[in-house]
């Protein structure tokens, strides 16, 4: 178990030493110095390495006993065979923890979990706290503290934090999901999870003031009544996103490889994890969107959704996934269906639900979209609207340069409009394009100035989905 001040180590500490420090392209010792170089760190940076004078313009000290200030944090970077006596070594300038980038342990062999308890036991003989073995980085933007190999120009400070078992892979979702406009303002990878759990930073993001939501990948639970206290507690006031690895046998088994973690059975992790009150994310990639979907959106108190589309078929493919995810489309009633036509909308357009806006011939008429999105949202007939189909302006070659810029104007105009309603009106609404911020400029330029975009049907549905679940949750606490 971890106290406050034992965790602060690992995200904001006042000094830091890569042990292991080198400028071979690479290497962890490269990515981590890289790291923290990348930011405007607000602490002191030191270097270890045997072999060289220098790392990156900054002295390399050869043992880090040789440090005449106080260091609060240890980033091990060096071979396994190192790194027992680079703990001592920490332990007797006393350092207050130790991040172990190193593999090799217990996720390996019985030898490396013999290791790795002993290990254990000497941090623990000199009051030490540790981080893995097997971490691939932490990082804090707040306090401008980056030790993970991410650059930190594509990072981005938000009120998510992200506990993770396994890290590699949810750096590959922090660059997809950076040019979206999201990310995570505070991430933790434990590892093998020798001393420090996922439990015990759970347990300091739900007391952080920074931190509104939280996402987690786990392949196991280590300490699970434990891990269940602490997560009802945190439920109570933040949203908490859990994607659980090592369902199936062929990924328990990878898991095994991987961090050593001993899997359970998805039905009876799922229904713990429930209980709990986390919302349990389907896959990996949907974890930070939702993160951020339960942070920025209004909840979702019913299941109710209109789609106004443009196409018929957008219409029928978006009908099936939401009632797949257990939303349903209802028919607007005919009161609601006059107002639309009374706003100029065709006979040979759909009203019923989907809002065919296709059909209707009036896709660049900005006041006419916005007023049908007005009405629908204020019906009381609905508890969400989606907005799709738009974004393809601006990628027809044959128009002039000037028909293509006013056309891009024209749908971010009706797409930020759209976007506002949702906070006139406190419903949710979600926008959607088949098209990606690499194909559209209508897409990039509103994903830069913050306006979410999903490009995928199932992604909105299951996002609406689990809206509406952790709305249930919240009402029994």
């Amino acid at each position: 178990m971890g106290t406050e001040n034992d965790l602060d180590v690992f995200l904001r500490p006042r000094s830091v030493v890569i042990i292991g420090a080198t400028q071979r392209p690479g290497s962890w010792g490269s990515f981590i110095m890289n790291g923290m170089l990348s930011m405007n760190y607000f602490g002191k940076l030191y270097a270890v390495n045997r072999r060289s004078d220098q790392v990156y313009g900054l002295r390399a000290f050869r043992d880090v006993r040789e440090i005449m200030e106080p260091v609060d944090l240890a980033v091990l970077t060096i071979p396994e065979e190192f790194v027992e006596e680079a703990i001592v070594a920490c332990g007797q300038k006393r350092v207050k923890g130790i991040t172990i980038i190193t593999a090799g342990f217990a996720e390996t062999s019985k030898d490396g979990e013999i290791r790795q308890k002993k290990i254990a036991r000497i941090a623990r003989s000199y009051g030490m706290r540790l981080l893995g073995p097997n971490v691939s980085g932490t990082f804090n933007l707040h306090s401008q503290f980056n030790a993970s190999p991410s650059p930190g120009q594509q990072l981005l400070p938000t009120a998510l934090a992200a506990v993770c078992q396994g890290g590699y892979a949810f750096y590959d979702l922090l660059f997809s999901a950076s040019p979206r406009g999201m990310g995570v303002g505070k991430f933790i990878h434990t590892g093998n999870e020798c001393d420090l759990t996922v439990t015990d930073f759970l347990e300091h993001f739900g007391r952080d003031p920074d931190v509104k939501a939280i996402v987690m990948y786990l392949e196991t639970i280590r300490d699970g009544r434990r891990f269940m206290e602490i997560a009802r507690e945190v439920t109570k006031t933040k949203p908490v996103v859990v994607y659980k690895g090592g369902r199936t046998p062929g990924a328990a088994r990878a898991a095994r490889s991987h961090t050593g973690a001993l899997t359970g059975r998805k039905e009876l992790y799922y229904g713990l994890l429930r209980q709990a009150g986390i919302i349990i994310s389907p896959t990996m990639e949907l974890l930070i969107p939702l993160g951020h979907t339960l942070l920025e959106r209004p909840p979702m108190r019913g299941r109710r959704v209109a789609v106004i589309t443009m196409g018929g078929s957008w219409g029928v493919a978006l009908s099936d996934s939401l009632e797949e995810e257990g939303l349903v489309l209802p028919e607007l009633s005919l009161q609601l269906q006059r107002k639309l036509r009374d706003l100029g909308i065709p006979q040979r357009a759909s009203m019923r639900n989907p809002v065919d806006i296709g059909a209707a011939g009036i896709l660049f008429e900005v006041d006419t979209m916005l007023a049908i999105g007005r009405e629908v949202l204020s019906s009381g007939e609905v508890d969400a609207v989606i907005l799709h189909g738009l974004g393809r302006a601006g990628m027809l070659e044959e128009d002039s340069p000037s028909e293509r810029r006013l056309s891009v104007e024209i749908e971010k105009h009706i797409i930020s409009g759209f976007a506002s309603l949702e906070k006139s009106t406190g419903l949710p609404v979600l926008i959607g394009s088949q098209h990606t911020l690499w194909e559209s400029q209508v897409v990039c330029d509103l994903n830069r100035e913050g306006t979410r975009i999903h490009n995928r049907l199932d992604e909105i549905a299951q996002l609406l989905s689990l809206m509406y679940d952790y709305w249930m949750k919240s009402q029994d606490n």
